[in-house]
Formats: structure tokens, sequence, C-alpha cells
């Protein structure tokens, strides 16, 4: 089985850009994506932070996450781009796939219940951390004009239908306050929210939640639903569904293909 949601869209962490309809599937990122975008996929298991204690290294796990954006900016530099389109968008956008793991691990290795809303809340915060630090770094690397250059273009699509230099000022002032290097930065599998190579246990689908941090959803699947009947199946979609819609405001769909 592989869980689907059309029509999808990407959405940004930067409020001056708009999220996208997304089309097209990207296999290196098991990802719906714009048609013609250029996506740069990494990964951070951040169960893989977790001491025997059940703590988080946050530090180490920052500096991870700091490394992620650094080695993704440097491959829109060096990548070789099969077609102009996704060249351009690769200038344009300066895309990243960040897949944040292990979410379900983390409950486990815990000891934690997967159904309280405590734990939901425990791995909502790790979450909000791990994205705004993502997102911070992205702001660092934007520092001095170095911005992606699609803000560019949505600002001197504002000026022309505003024609007003108080909303240049304004646009300039939003600029230097929420420029990102990269208009995509995250994506979180809602498979993840299960203990990996394992058979999902429904009790963790109370954590999909997560996945609304993310600019995106990515459909990698690394456990079992072999043990799943059609209405548990169709009840992780249609909650799964819900969720997307509350947080990208489109009409998805799940369905089963």
């Amino acid at each position: 089985m592989l869980l689907i949601l059309e029509p999808a869209v990407v959405t940004s962490a930067c409020p001056l850009l708009a999220a996208e309809l997304a089309c097209d599937f990207l296999p290196a990122a098991y990802m719906k994506v714009p048609s013609d975008s250029a996506w740069i996929p990494l990964q951070v298991d951040i169960a893989e932070f977790i001491d025997s204690s059940g703590a988080l290294a946050k530090r180490e796990l920052k500096q991870a996450l700091i490394d992620c954006v650094d080695a993704g900016d440097k491959q829109h530099d060096q990548a070789q781009w099969d077609e102009p389109l996704i060249e351009y968008d690769s200038w344009l956008n300066r895309r990243l796939a960040i897949a944040l793991r292990g979410w379900g691990d983390i409950v486990e290795k815990r000891g934690a219940d997967p159904s309280s809303l405590q734990t939901l809340r425990d791995m909502e915060a790790i979450a909000q951390w791990a994205c705004k630090t993502l997102h911070e770094r992205s702001r660092e690397l934007a520092a001095k004009d170095n911005w992606c250059p699609a803000l560019d273009e949505a600002g001197a699509l504002i000026m022309q239908k505003k024609h007003s230099r108080d909303w240049g000022r304004r646009w300039k002032k939003a600029l230097r306050e929420v420029a990102v290097r990269h208009r995509n930065l995250t994506t979180i599998s809602p498979w993840d929210v299960f203990p990996l190579q394992k058979k999902a246990d429904l009790r963790y689908a109370d954590l999909l939640p997560l996945t609304r941090f993310a600019d995106s959803l990515s459909f990698q699947r690394n456990v079992s639903i072999d043990h799943w009947n059609a209405n548990d199946f169709k009840g992780f979609c249609e909650r799964l569904g819900a969720i997307v819609r509350c947080n990208a405001g489109a009409d998805l769909v799940a369905k089963q293909v």
C-alpha cells in the first residue's frame, strides 16, 4: 500500500513565499513536488540523538541539523541538472528536503505511551525546535542579501501591482526580518510516527499531528502494515488528511494506490 494525497501542496516557513501545488513525484525523497522543481534530499534520524535515559542531546542534534543545511546548500551549487527548468528552479528556490525521522523510535526508547497527549506535546516540542533550528540557519545564510532569488521575484510582482514607495519600503523591511536562503527545508513521513522496521502499532497514529511542522510530506515507509485491515488503513488516511487540510488549507483527499 502507498499513501498518496491528491492534490498536495508544499509550503515555506518564510511568510513572503506562497504555498505551491505539488503535482509531480520525486522518488529520491518519496514526496510530491511542484513540476520542474529541484530538490536536495537529506535526512536526520532524531532518535539517534536520544541517550539511554531518554534525554535528547540537543547540542549534537543542533550541529547535525546545521550541517545538513550547509551540505544541501553546497549541493545546489555543485549539482548538474538534466533539465533547464529544473536547473533554473535550483537557482531560484534552493529547495531542501530534510527528512526529520525517528519519531516513533524516540517514544519507544523513552518507554512513553504513544497515545498520551503529553507524549504528543513532548514530540511537538522537539519537532518545533528542530524546524526552528533549520530555519534559523537558512536565515543566517540569507543575511547580507544572500537570500533565494524567489524572494526578489515575489517582490517584483508586488511592486508591479502596488506602484508605491511605501510598499517598497515595507517589502525591504520584511526581507531583512524574514528572508531565507531556501524556500523549503523540511519533510516528515507520516509512517515515521511508528518505530522503524517494525509492525505499525496504531496507537502511534496519535503522533500524526507532528506532520504539520514540515514544509512537505514524504511517503517513505520503513514499517510493516501487513496486519492492518481496510478500516485501519482508511482511518489512518482520514486522520492524516484532516491534519493536512487544516495545515495547508487545501482540499486533499487520501487514497490507496
